[in-house]
C-alpha cells in the first residue's frame, strides 16, 4: 500500500506545522502579557534610593528606576512596595537608557535639586499629596515611606512578580531566603543627605552593587586611560612648591582647584597673578574641615573672590578632602598635600613628606574637570561674615630636612586609572584590585590608617596581609606623629608584625622616624606595586575617608615608579636604621642597668658583712 504513504506524510507535516504555529501564537501572546516580565526583570533596575533626606518631614525622598535594555517597557500596574505600603504606576513606558524618578513630593524634590545642584531634574511620579499637576500621581495603598533606620524597596511587575529588591539598615526582609532577590547583609544605614546609588549596571543583588553619594552628586565610574605625553613626578617638601609655581605661572585660560585646605600665602600670590592675566579661576574648599576654617584660609578665599575668582565651599555630609588642580583643559596635578606651609612649603627644608604628579593629557583633564564641576555646583558661595582677617602671616618656616629629590619629567607611555571616593575607592578595579593583583612587591607609605573599621578589619590592611600570604614582599611605613588612642598607626604596625612573625611572611612594618628624616610628618597616601604601578591619592585608610570626596590616580609606568621607589626607600632606610639604633641603644642601656644594679647589690652585700 505505498500509494497511501504520501497522503499520510502530508497529514503529519500539516499537523506539525499547525502545532508549531499554535505554540508560536502562544509565545507571542505570552510576550505581550505576563511573560514579558522575565526579560524585563533583567533590564529594569532600582538605581537610586534617598531615604534620609536633609529636609523637614523628608518630603523629597525618592527612588530611581532605570531601563538598561534595548526596548521600552510599559510599567502600567507595576508597583513599588516596602511591605508596609504600595504605590502603583499608571500607564507609562520607560525607554531604553531612561531613568525615572519616583518621589514623595515633586515640588520639594525639584526645589532641593535646583538649589543644591544645577541639574534640572523633574520627577516622573509622586506618591504623596499632588504638589505638581504636571507630575503623574501614583495610586497608594497603605503607607509607603522609606524609613531612615532601615527598610526594603521592592519593584514588582503587574502580576506581583519580584523584579528588583534593595534592602538597607535594620531591614529583616526574607532573611536567609535565596529566592528573595537579595543576598547577604543589607546596605548600611545612610547618613542624612546621602543617596544610595547603584554602581553602573552591576546587579549581583548584594551590597557591593551600591555606594553612598551626596544628594545631587553624579557617579563617576572607573575609566582606564591609555596615554602618551609629558608626566612630572615630584615630592614634598623637596620640590613641590617649584612645580606648582611653574604650572600656575604658565596657566593661560583656566584653573579648577579643589582643596581640603588652602593657607599658603605664596601660593595665593600665584593664583592672584593668574587672575590678573585673565585666567578664569574656580576654587572649591571644604566648608567644615576639622577645627574649622581658619582666618588664613578665609583671607585667601576673600582675596581670590575680590580679584574675580569664583570661590565655593563644599557642604556635603562628608568632607571634601581632595587635592588636585586642572589647568587649561590639558594639565592635571594630583597631590597628597594640602596647600599649607607644611604641605607645599616655600622653603624646602621644612614640611611633610608627600607625593605629587603632573599629567599633560586632555582625557585625564576632562575626567577630573567633570568631577570638579559636579562638586562645585553643589558648593555654597558664601564667606562666613566676621571671620576674615585683614592680614596674613608671611613667615617662612625652616627646619632640618635636607632636600635631595628633584622632579622627574618624562615623555612616556602610561596607563592611568582615576581613583575617587566615594565613587570607586572601594571598587575591586582600583586600590584593592591593584593590591590583589600584585605579584612581587607592595610598598606603602601612609599618613593615617587603623586596624579596625567599626567591627571589621581594615580591608586595605587585610589585603596587604593576603598579598604577603601569596608570596609578595610587603613593606609598610606609617606616620608616627599622631599615635594617641587605641586604633591608630601603632596598632596597625603591631598587628602586621604579629601576623608576619606568626606566619613567617615577607612583611615588614615600621613607624617613620620623623626626627631622623627631618620631616614634620608623613602625610603621603602612596603605594608602589610590582615596581611599575604607583598610587597617589588624598585617601587616608580609615572608615570615614571612603565616604569623603577623595581624588587620586593609579598610573602604570616603570620609570615613574622608580622615582617614587627611591623616595620610599630613602624614608624607609632612615626610619629602619634609626629604629634599630634606638633599639640597640635600649638593649645596651638595659644591660648596663642590670650590671650597675648587680654591682650595687654586691657592694651592699659586702658592706653588710663588714
Amino acid at each position: 500500500m505505498p500509494e497511501k504513504t504520501a497522503p499520510n506524510n502530508a497529514y503529519a507535516v500539516a499537523t506539525l506545522i499547525f502545532a508549531l504555529l499554535f505554540l508560536f501564537s502562544i509565545s507571542i501572546s505570552a510576550t505581550q502579557g505576563g511573560f514579558v516580565h522575565s526579560s524585563a526583570k533583567s533590564n529594569l533596575q532600582i538605581t537610586a534610593i534617598y531615604p534620609n533626606t536633609a529636609t523637614k518631614n523628608e518630603l523629597d525622598e525618592y527612588v530611581a528606576i532605570s531601563n538598561f535594555g534595548t526596548r521600552s517597557i510599559n510599567i502600567e500596574g507595576w508597583n513599588l512596595t516596602d511591605n508596609e505600603g504600595t504605590i502603583i504606576f499608571p500607564s507609562f513606558s520607560i525607554a531604553p537608557d531612561q531613568t525615572v524618578y519616583v518621589t514623595r513630593t515633586a515640588s520639594v524634590f525639584v526645589a532641593q535639586m535646583s538649589s543644591i545642584t544645577s541639574k534640572g531634574i523633574i520627577p516622573d511620579f509622586e506618591y504623596g499629596f499632588d504638589s505638581d499637576t504636571k507630575v503623574r500621581q501614583m495610586q497608594a495603598e497603605g503607607s509607603f515611606a522609606l524609613r531612615n533606620s532601615g527598610d526594603e524597596v521592592i519593584l514588582q511587575d503587574k502580576s506581583g512578580g519580584t523584579v528588583d529588591v534593595v534592602i538597607y539598615g535594620d531591614s529583616h526582609y526574607k532573611e536567609g531566603n535565596k529566592e528573595s532577590g537579595w543576598q547577604g547583609e543589607p546596605l548600611k544605614s545612610p547618613r542624612e543627605g546621602m543617596v544610595y546609588k547603584r554602581e553602573g549596571v552591576k546587579d549581583t543583588d548584594q551590597s557591593e552593587d551600591w555606594i553612598l553619594l551626596p544628594f545631587g552628586a553624579s557617579y563617576f565610574p572607573p575609566e582606564i586611560i591609555h596615554g602618551f605625553g609629558e608626566v612630572t613626578a615630584f615630592l614634598s617638601p623637596d620640590c613641590s612648591y617649584t612645580i606648582l609655581q611653574s604650572e600656575l605661572d604658565n596657566a593661560s585660560s583656566s584653573m579648577y582647584i579643589n582643596l581640603y585646605q588652602f593657607e599658603n600665602p605664596y601660593l595665593m600670590d600665584l593664583v592672584l597673578d593668574a587672575l590678573d592675566r585673565g585666567v578664569n579661576v574656580f576654587l572649591l574648599l571644604d566648608g567644615n574641615p576639622i577645627g574649622g576654617i581658619n582666618d588664613e584660609e578665609l583671607y585667601i578665599a576673600a582675596k581670590i573672590k575680590a580679584r574675580g575668582g569664583e570661590v565655593r565651599f563644599a557642604n556635603d555630609p562628608f568632607i571634601n578632602h581632595a587635592k588636585y588642580v586642572v589647568i587649561d583643559r590639558e594639565t592635571t596635578i594630583i597631590m597628597t598635600e594640602n596647600w599649607k606651609n607644611t604641605g607645599i612649603p616655600y622653603n624646602n627644608t621644612f614640611g611633610n613628606r608627600g607625593w605629587g604628579i603632573v599629567i599633560r593629557d586632555q582625557a585625564v583633564a576632562s575626567y577630573f574637570k567633570a568631577v570638579f564641576v559636579d562638586d562645585f555646583q553643589r558648593g555654597e558661595g558664601y564667606l562666613q561674615a566676621g571671620l576674615e582677617t585683614e592680614s596674613i602671616s608671611r613667615d617662612v618656616p625652616k627646619s632640618a630636612y635636607i632636600p635631595i629629590f628633584v622632579p622627574l619629567t618624562l615623555n612616556c607611555n602610561y596607563t592611568l586609572l582615576p581613583v575617587l571616593a566615594p565613587d570607586t575607592a572601594m571598587s575591586n578595579e582600583t586600590i584593592r584590585g591593584a593590591i590583589d593583583e600584585a605579584e612581587e612587591s607592595i610598598l606603602v607609605q601612609q599618613f593615617s590608617t587603623s586596624r579596625f573599621w567599626a567591627d571589621a578589619d581594615n580591608p586595605f590592611i587585610f589585603a596587604l596581609i593576603e598579598a604577603a600570604r601569596r608570596g609578595c614582599e610587603v613593606k609598610v611605613l606609617l606616620d608616627s606623629k599622631y599615635l594617641a588612642g587605641t586604633n591608630n598607626n601603632d596598632e596597625v604596625i603591631l598587628w602586621l608584625r604579629q601576623v608576619a612573625q606568626a606566619e613567617n611572611l615577607d612583611l615588614e612594618a615600621e613607624l617613620a622616624d620623623l626626627n631622623g628624616l627631618g620631616l614634620v610628618k608623613i602625610h603621603n597616601k602612596g603605594l608602589i606595586i610590582d615596581d611599575r604601578k604607583v598610587i597617589i591619592t588624598s585617601l587616608n585608610w580609615n572608615a570615614n575617608s571612603i565616604h569623603n570626596r577623595e581624588a587620586g590616580v593609579i598610573i602604570e609606568n616603570a620609570e615613574i615608579a622608580s622615582f617614587f621607589y627611591a623616595a620610599f626607600f630613602h624614608d624607609w632606610n632612615v626610619s629602619v636604621k634609626e629604629g634599630r639604633e634606638a633599639s640597640n641603644l635600649k638593649i645596651v642601656w638595659v644591660i648596663l642597668t642590670l650590671l650597675i644594679s648587680f654591682a650595687i647589690f654586691r657592694v651592699v652585700k659586702w658592706y653588710k658583712r663588714i
